[in-house]
């Protein structure tokens, strides 16, 4: 075959094909101009001829919607020396049983407290040096009814460590709860001396009621109090008008009860014979008599020739409470067995079951850490202070702070609770009317009266005695209260922390 004529047969086949993949029926033949329309095989049927279809214009294409640009920040009109934390940078900010958020519309952070360990963590976003700014500072708002849990303190972390519970790396300021916006203040190497002068960031304790909030607008560290006052200026500036004070919630509260609730207390004695000398309380548990622990250093002792518990830094409380209207006989000797350390030591009566959200009795529930600490945020605290000194306090919801706090009095008594073990007797007839005896003396005479849900304790739901005084043997008033928390079920609980108590011998029975 000659070149020519395979070419010509290449030339045939290519036109074929494409003929083919244009088809025939409508449309075009090809780019050929020469080439005539194939002709129809049938007559078409007669029909009127179609009237001319205006072009149709091309579909509009979807416009995309525009991007939600999120707004510019206002910006803060401040030219001080100081070093924020950004509170919208989650890797600056680590929270412990805790969460957190911007709510929208809200220019700071709202903090709310769940079950366990409660704290929060702010790191800045690079070393802070003390020798440039020394002073720290913190915008807050207290939700209603919250009281800060400063058992948790705030926790310095610095290049030294931290955090951690050694003296110098931790402290506490005194909040303020009356719903409205206040500026925390810590002259940082005075109020946390051990941690160096690098600092990486500060933890923060929360409010001590779980589902409680509080809220902070900002955190940073300054060179003066002068520009932490500039910056709050300038804060308020931009954002003054949604710093207002947070409202009282409305409520309609329907009573709850104990859920556990029994018919008495046991008819047990604890004279913790069936214990040794050197045991310890982490090995021993009653029915319904429970240890809860701190330290887990509370031990059984030998006194003169019995058994008794050495209280420490634990709690030995009564698990349930007992139905209302009873009354009860409480016996046990005791014995303060160390210099009073400041911290509480005693025994509590009239606990509920909303003290801390559970029956668990804490060593340390309520007020500091530390000197000046008490127990319980409900019932009634006897707190031995040394020698013949008792502090009485009833638990109550103080109206103006809108926080828990007690009504109290320190009374030096006829009876010496270092010297050796006192038998104490207290006897509440159901009614009215509680007496509290050691060794036959008449210490105190506890009148109460009004059991109700309390209309304003945030959290409170249970029937508490609103109205509580008491009076010495003579009936001098030694503390009064129209708001208390003192349950109308009957409870017992002894805690100590940071002391040493000898209790031995209890027996507690319903009279009825």
């Amino acid at each position: 075959m000659t070149k020519r004529f395979s070419v010509l047969i290449t030339v045939i086949l290519a036109l074929s094909l494409l003929l083919a993949a244009c088809g025939t029926s409508g449309g075009k033949t090809g780019d050929d101009p020469t080439k005539a329309p194939a002709q129809a095989t049938e007559k078409p049927t007669d029909a009127p001829e179609p009237t001319a279809e205006p072009t149709p214009t091309a579909a509009p294409t979807d416009t995309p919607a525009p991007a939600n640009t999120p707004e510019p920040k206002p910006q803060i009109n401040y030219t001080g020396n100081a070093v924020l934390v950004d509170l919208e940078d989650d890797g600056l900010i680590s929270a412990s049983c805790c969460d957190y958020e911007i709510r929208d519309g809200e220019p700071w952070l709202t903090i709310i407290t769940d079950v366990g360990d409660n704290n929060i963590t702010f790191r800045f976003g690079e070393s802070v040096y003390l020798e440039d700014t020394p002073i720290f500072a913190f915008k807050y708002r207290i939700g209603y009814g919250q009281s800060i849990r400063q058992t948790n303190h705030f926790y310095a972390i610095s290049s030294i460590g931290g955090p951690v519970p050694q003296e110098g790396m931790y402290n506490d300021i005194d909040f303020v709860t009356d719903l409205d916006w206040h500026i925390g203040i810590f002259v940082v190497a005075e109020a946390f001396p051990a941690a160096g002068d690098e600092w990486v960031g500060l933890r923060f304790p929360t409010v001590d009621t779980v589902g409680g909030d509080y809220e902070i607008a900002w955190f940073g560290a300054f060179e003066s109090e002068e520009d932490v006052n500039a910056y709050d200026a300038a804060f308020n500036e931009v954002y003054g008008d949604k710093l207002v004070k947070a409202e009282k919630p409305k409520e309609q509260k329907k009573e709850a009860y104990p859920e556990k609730l029994v018919n008495e207390f046991e008819a047990l004695v604890y004279d913790f014979e069936d214990a040794s000398a050197g045991d310890s309380l982490t090995g021993y548990y009653g029915s319904e008599w429970i240890p809860s622990f701190g330290l887990r250093n509370s031990e059984f002792v030998d006194v003169d020739g019995s058994v008794a518990l050495n209280l420490k830094f634990d709690a030995f409380y009564h698990d349930s409470l007992v139905e209302a209207g009873k009354g009860f006989t409480a016996k046990f000797d005791f014995k303060n067995n160390g210099a009073y350390s400041g911290n509480f030591g005693g025994f509590v009566m009239g606990w509920g079951d909303e003290n801390n959200g559970s029956r668990v009795f804490y060593e340390n529930a309520y007020g500091k850490d530390g000197a000046g600490s008490l127990v319980s945020n409900s019932g009634i605290g006897f707190d031995f202070r040394g020698g013949n000194k008792i502090y009485v306090y009833i638990v109550q919801w103080n109206a103006e702070s809108n926080k828990r706090d007690v009504a109290a009095a320190e009374v030096e008594t006829a009876v010496d609770f270092d010297a050796k073990m006192v038998s104490f007797l207290i006897e509440d007839d159901g009614v009215s009317k509680i007496t509290v005896k050691a060794d036959g003396t008449l210490l105190f005479i506890i009148n109460y009266s009004n059991a109700s849900v309390h209309p304003d304790a945030a959290g409170y739901y249970e029937k508490y005695y609103l109205n509580v005084n008491i009076t010495d043997a003579e009936g001098n008033e030694l503390a009064k209260s129209e708001s208390a928390l003192f349950s109308a079920y009957d409870s017992f609980a002894f805690g100590a922390r940071a002391r040493d108590l000898l209790i031995d011998n209890i027996d507690i029975t319903t009279n009825k």
